[in-house]
């Protein structure tokens, strides 16, 4: 058995496979060390998230009229994506409602067709530009900060001063395929 692991570390670390699982564990570790959230909110989210996406995705109706997308962040969902109707709509911020921990819920779901797949990964290539770029900025505390891309449209949610709020969006602003930034930041002092 000792034999067999030894085997398993080794191949791991000269494919650089465990390099990038202490990377990735480092990097989370150091995620949870500088948000601004208490540790029962950050578990409280993770919760909210798995419910309100299990409930959107055991509806039947939804899932075959609409794209939708829901994240938590300090207690506060954000629901983004496109519906048919507005009853669709409406029923997407009923389940997120329902939801015991919520405080709030934004509502940003669009009339209309769904995204394609396309347009889906341009969005994830958005968030992934914007976060790195938030990232690179020694001037702005990215871990106060959840970056979602809908359609082109970036949303920042968090928990920042003023003046780390207006750094985020300008950053978001200036990003490439970026259509417009929507600013969902809870003020705090830090």
């Amino acid at each position: 058995m000792r034999k067999i692991f030894g085997i398993l570390t080794l191949s791991l670390g000269l494919s650089g496979c465990l390099a990038g699982a202490f990377v990735a564990g480092s990097a989370t570790t150091g995620g949870l060390v500088t948000d601004p959230r208490p540790i029962n909110t950050i578990k409280s989210d993770e919760e909210i998230n798995f419910r309100i996406n299990r409930k959107l995705a055991n509806d039947p109706v939804l899932n075959a009229e609409a794209h939708i997308a829901a994240v938590s962040y300090n207690q506060v969902i954000l629901l983004t994506g496109q519906a048919y109707d507005e009853e669709l709509k409406s029923k997407a911020e009923q389940y997120a409602k329902s939801i015991l921990q919520v405080r709030r819920v934004f509502n940003e779901i669009v009339l209309g067709i769904p995204t394609t797949v396309y347009r889906r990964a341009q969005d994830v290539g958005i968030t992934s530009a914007v976060k790195t770029k938030m990232f690179a900025n020694r001037a702005l505390k990215s871990n106060n900060f959840k970056i979602v891309t809908e359609d082109g449209v970036v949303y920042i949610l968090g928990i920042a001063t003023p003046k780390q709020a207006d750094l985020a969006v300008s950053i978001a602003r200036d990003t490439s395929g970026v259509k417009k930034v929507v600013k969902l930041i809870e003020y705090k002092e830090m």
